[in-house]
């Protein structure tokens, strides 16, 4: 067998084959719609690249602000609550008045 026994048209959508002409026409526009195709994936390529590079410098400036946070002064876990610093300041006040109402009930008596 040589080379042009093997040779088989392409087959039409009913099962005719093409002459040279269609068959080129379906050759180029299967070439226009790989182009198509390649250049949407290019511009879907860049969209992601730059995506990825804001999503880098996000990254990075997240980084930066917990670095910049965690190498700040130690606080505590939770701020004091309010009532200790109140009864921290009351204690002078409710010692004295202790002491007040014992000499009041000495004397009293």
């Amino acid at each position: 067998m040589n080379d042009d026994e093997k040779w088989e048209d392409p087959l039409d959508d009913n099962g005719l084959t093409f002459g040279p002409e269609e068959s080129l026409q379906r050759e180029i526009e299967k070439s226009k719609s790989l182009k198509v195709d390649r250049l949407r994936l290019r511009d879907e390529i860049d969209q992601l690249k730059a995506q990825k590079e804001e999503l880098k410098e996000k990254n990075r400036q997240l980084h930066e602000r917990v670095n910049a946070l965690s190498n700040e002064s130690p606080s505590p876990l939770s701020p004091p609550e309010p009532h200790d610093s109140k009864k921290k300041e009351l204690l002078p006040f409710f010692i004295a008045l202790s002491i007040f109402i014992v000499l009041y009930l000495l004397q009293r008596n």
